[in-house]
């Protein structure tokens, strides 16, 4: 009987947690609905009591809401507490959003030892933007003695997750031998990884590194290309050389150089948006 008593009992606490479950997924997803439709103080009342069960995905977005003040108003130091119990539980965003809080000072005093642990915390749980915040760290000096050998390392892991930014200062550290001898089919190679992704800054040195053949075959057609799609997003080094590179072409190179610019434009232009 006693048996029997518990087992009824254990189904009744079961079914009560199933019931309990099935009710929060659905807050949950009212609340991302709400969230979509610019609905942001609906969505908080709905994800405040997860939160305060310990949800850390709504505990993460509770303290993006609160750091970029949608549905209340702006209050950092309600975001931190709200990233900080999700970054507590493992969540990569909301330890890189701590990150970012301790290296500009929001919500924190500014202190950029802690954004690095934060970071680390990140991008050891495979966060890109995290690893590559460290390497800035490292390449900067700041909160760490300026290393640029454990910069290209961090730059690395988040240039292999196609990091923009990551990959581009890959291209520039190897092209001006930061921490390592200069390699210019290395710097060639991360160059064009972030110009195919739509970085202007890119776009212009590989225009560059294809005029002056560093790295690569000397083309001033596939020059002028780059040099015309970075300067179609405002590169100012890019629209002179643009010009200046159009003026050295015969006039079948030009036709050829127009033709691949207006491909590369459809295939590279502003793809980092």
């Amino acid at each position: 009987m006693i048996n029997r008593k518990i087992y009824k009992l254990s189904a009744f606490i079961f079914c009560i947690f199933m019931l309990s479950s099935s009710v929060f997924a659905d807050a949950r997803e009212d609340g991302l609905k709400a969230y979509k439709q610019g609905h942001y103080k609906e969505a908080i009342k709905l994800w405040l009591p997860l939160a305060k069960l310990g949800d850390s995905a709504v505990q993460y977005n509770l303290g993006v809401m609160y750091s970029e003040g949608r549905g209340v108003k702006q209050n950092y130091k309600e975001a931190f507490k709200w990233l900080k119990q999700a970054a507590d539980q493992n969540d990569a965003d909301a330890e890189y959003r701590l990150g970012q809080m301790y290296a500009k000072g929001k919500g924190v005093k500014q202190d950029y030892k802690e954004a690095r642990r934060w970071f680390e915390f990140s991008a050891q749980h495979g966060n890109a933007k995290a690893r590559y915040n460290v390497a800035v760290l490292y390449a900067n000096g700041l909160g760490v003695k300026q290393d640029h050998t454990l910069a290209m390392r961090w730059y690395y892991k988040a240039a292999e997750q196609k990091h923009i930014a990551a990959q581009f200062n890959l291209g520039h550290m190897h092209e001006h031998g930061l921490g390592i001898p200069k390699d210019m089919k290395e710097s060639f190679y991360w160059y064009d990884q972030a110009a195919r992704q739509g970085a202007a800054d890119a776009q212009e040195n590989l225009g560059r590194l294809y005029f002056k053949g560093l790295g690569t075959a000397q083309d001033s057609i596939i020059a002028y290309a780059w040099f015309y799609i970075a300067a179609e997003q405002g590169n100012k080094n890019a629209q002179m050389n643009k010009v200046f590179v159009f003026s050295k072409l015969n006039k079948k190179e030009k036709q050829q150089a127009l033709a691949l610019a207006r491909d590369y434009a459809e295939k590279y232009l502003h793809k980092a948006d």
